[in-house]
């Protein structure tokens, strides 16, 4: 299946792109294709994961404009033609 993976602010600074697109197997989860992610662009390690190797869940991650935290998270599981999004969170003041 295929899923495209669209980065925003510093998740885009350290992949150098703005959209991916990666053809997959069934039945995969958003930990599958964030370790995927990890390992295509090592410099997202810090943004995807804390020191003890925890995803992140201020990382702003949804599929097709619905939040994860909102369905099954890490766990929820993608599916062919699916929008990844991943937004990291902007601070400022």
């Amino acid at each position: 299946m295929n899923i495209t993976v669209r980065f925003y602010g510093i998740a885009y600074d350290y992949t150098e792109i703005r959209e991916w697109c990666i053809e997959m197997k069934n039945n995969v989860v958003v930990m599958d294709l964030l370790i995927m992610i990890v390992d295509k662009f090592p410099a997202m390690r810090d943004l995807v994961y804390d020191e003890n190797g925890t995803y992140r869940e201020y990382l702003a991650v949804s599929i097709n404009n619905v939040d994860i935290l909102g369905l099954d998270g890490v766990n929820t599981v993608l599916s062919e033609g699916d929008m990844f999004f991943v937004m990291p969170p902007i601070g400022g003041g």
